[in-house]
């Protein structure tokens, strides 16, 4: 009976695997026992044993091993690809046909493609490790179905059976000795190993193909590292052309800078040796039979002590090329102290009748019969640029201060026009090339263009940074090298931006665009329109400085067409003079304009070395001043504006100095 119940449970030790696909594979038999070897005393292990479960585990990861990632099936005719991923090969020729190009198979376990030179897939080498799990998944008779446990506890065969091999391709039980694939772990007979030498040599052949196109994929792929290297070195061949070109042009530049203060230094020291010899050859004349050979004596002296003063300060700077910045600057060996100069006379000059409703004749007279003497010749800034009265007192100070932008410097002096003293020094880590000067009464605040920024910093009245308005671009709102600036009534700031030409009304608060006027592209005119911004197409060409009359009408420097013209706040054309020339009443180059209280029109010409006056309606007046570098006279105007009182002040860019006439 005991007997019975061991070979019962023996009988019920092993059990079958079922599978989904066991059509085409029929099912594999997993003992859960394995047998000792021979004559060992241990008993076997039973079925519930945590080793039995764990060799389960490792059937099942085998099963999977040999399911095929196409059809999910068991693996028929295993193919494998150079990825070392296998397939069924009939599900490969059923994807290569439903393919258009046949020229290659794709891996869909990886995406690797395989390059086909025979669209036969036949010739894809078999998965040999694979093919023997397969065969060995097949039912054969085994020794464990003829072993019976014994009542002593050890295994016997069944009806006393002799152990025998068996082939593991061929299934041939074989008494002799079998061959032993240490590749593959395959027991095969004589003949089946003949087979599988061959097999393993056809495989070999096929090593030599694959590496073959690892050969050529591998040289593919220098190909593209060189080429990815020769457009490297031509980027780099590009970017240091680029840089070069660029330093080419900055040396252009810096050496036109260099050769145009040698020439201005040149034509300043030709007009001292003009006036040399002028003098020389009044002193070369005998003053006796002159009509007044006192006066003569005298004026000789005056001048004698104007051409030492000229001679004494020509050349007193030193020019020097900063290898930092990459920029030629001058600079003075000591800061002379403000120099005032006044009148000659004795008597202090009468002061005028003129009052802002004055009439244009009275003006007009005023204009052609005042001698305009200089009051203030002041010194202490290089290269200076907008100026301008601010419409309130400073502290301590009865007057209202004279501001001055030094471009070279990078600071709004605000300076004391009685003595020249410098009362206030305004500037900031951004500002770069202050250009333009405006005031707002109300706000108390000072606005300044920065040409070189393309943008307007506001200022309060102690100093203080309170806000940037704009950024660089060519859009409503935008500037680019911006220059003159002016205020209006309300939340209006009118600016010229001279590399868009065009003027822009600008918010003062913010910076946005109310209106704007000049040479607008097409695309500037569509923007603005559907932002409803106020857009009109006019004749500006480099528009360099701007004003603002009582009426509220715009006065434009169109500098770059030589003309002045008029406009009503809203771009409307109403009056446009002037004409290229050297005579009075023509233009050269100029760059600065002013409204003086009655409305009169000043223009500083930069070329002509002249202030032009004009009435309203644009006709000429008067011209004041000449070329030179001494008092009263002018170089290059960069800056121009009127008191309340009808004092001109007027920045002098390649002299160096502010002069106050009046």
């Amino acid at each position: 009976m005991n007997q019975e119940r061991t070979m019962s449970r023996g009988i019920r030790s092993s059990r079958l695997i079922s599978y989904d696909d066991t059509a085409r594979s029929p099912p594999m038999a997993v003992p859960m026992r394995n047998r000792h070897p021979e004559g060992s005393s241990a008993s076997f292990r039973n079925s519930y044993d945590p080793g039995s479960r764990k060799e389960h585990s490792m059937s099942k990861t085998i099963e999977q091993l040999l399911i095929c990632g196409l059809c999910e099936l068991r693996l028929t005719v295993p193919k494998m690809l150079n990825c070392q991923h296998t397939f069924c090969l009939e599900c490969l020729e059923e994807c290569l046909h439903k393919q258009t190009d046949r020229s290659f198979i794709g891996c869909i376990t990886c995406g690797t493609k395989q390059l086909l030179k025979d669209p036969d897939l036949t010739v894809l080498p078999s998965n040999l490790h694979i093919d023997n799990m397969l065969q060995m998944m097949h039912p054969a008779p085994s020794l464990s179905s003829s072993l019976i446990r014994s009542p002593v506890g050890s295994y016997q065969l069944e009806n006393n059976l002799t152990p025998t091999l068996q082939c593991s391709k061929c299934q041939t039980v074989s008494e002799t000795t079998l061959h032993k694939c240490d590749h593959c772990m395959s027991m095969l007979c004589a003949i089946c190993w003949l087979g599988h030498v061959d097999e393993l040599a056809r495989q070999v052949g096929q090593l030599e193909g694959q590496l073959k196109s690892a050969i050529e994929k591998l040289d593919h792929k220098l190909i593209d590292y060189k080429s990815r290297f020769s457009e490297i070195n031509d980027e780099i061949t590009a970017c240091f052309r680029d840089k070069m070109l660029a330093l080419q042009r900055q040396q252009t530049e810096l050496l036109d800078s260099s050769q145009g203060i040698l020439n201005d230094a040149v034509c300043s020291h030709e007009l001292v040796r003009e006036k040399i010899d002028q003098l020389l050859a009044s002193i070369g004349r005998p003053i006796g039979g002159a009509l007044d050979p006192v006066q003569l004596y005298l004026k000789m002296h005056k001048d004698m002590s104007v051409i030492l003063e000229e001679v004494s300060l020509w050349g007193r700077e030193r020019i020097l090329f900063n290898r930092e910045k990459l920029k030629v600057e001058t600079v003075f060996d000591a800061p002379t102290a403000p120099t005032v100069k006044r009148s000659s006379s004795a008597k202090a000059a009468p002061k005028h009748q003129l009052h802002p409703n004055s009439s244009e004749t009275t003006v007009a007279q005023f204009y052609k019969s005042h001698v305009y003497k200089p009051r203030l010749l002041w010194n202490h800034c290089q290269r200076p640029t907008g100026v301008g009265f601010a419409p309130w007192n400073h502290d301590g100070l009865e007057k209202p201060l004279l501001y001055v932008a030094g471009s070279e410097c990078r600071i709004v002096f605000g300076i004391d026009k009685t003595n020249g003293h410098i009362v206030q020094k305004i500037t900031h880590e951004e500002l770069s090339y202050p250009q333009g000067i405006t005031f707002d009464p109300e706000r108390k605040e000072l606005f300044v263009s920065d040409k070189w920024k393309h943008c307007i910093f506001v200022f309060s009245q102690e100093g203080q940074l309170l806000r940037k308005l704009c950024t660089k671009g060519d859009q409503a709102g935008q500037l680019r090298s911006p220059e003159g600036i002016a205020f209006c009534t309300g939340d209006c700031l009118f600016v010229c931006d001279t590399g868009n030409d065009r003027v822009q009304c600008l918010s003062t608060t913010d910076g946005k665009a109310h209106s704007q006027f000049g040479r607008l592209t097409k695309d500037q005119l569509i923007k603005a329109s559907q932002t409803k911004i106020s857009s009109r197409m006019v004749d500006l060409k480099n528009p360099t400085d701007i004003a603002v009359q009582k009426n509220a009408s715009v006065l434009v420097l169109d500098a770059g067409n030589r003309r002045v013209k008029l406009f009503n706040k809203y771009g409307e054309q109403l009056l446009e003079f002037g004409q290229t020339g050297t005579i009075n009443g023509q233009f050269q180059y100029p760059e600065v304009i002013g409204v003086d209280p009655a409305g009169f029109i000043l223009v500083g010409d930069g070329g002509n070395a002249k202030i032009l006056v004009y009435r309203p309606n644009g006709q000429f007046v008067t011209a004041l001043g000449s070329r030179g570098d001494s008092a009263g006279k002018f170089n290059w105007i960069s800056g121009l504006c009127v008191s309340k009182d009808w004092e001109i002040v007027i920045s002098d860019y390649k002299n160096h100095a502010v002069q106050l006439i009046s």
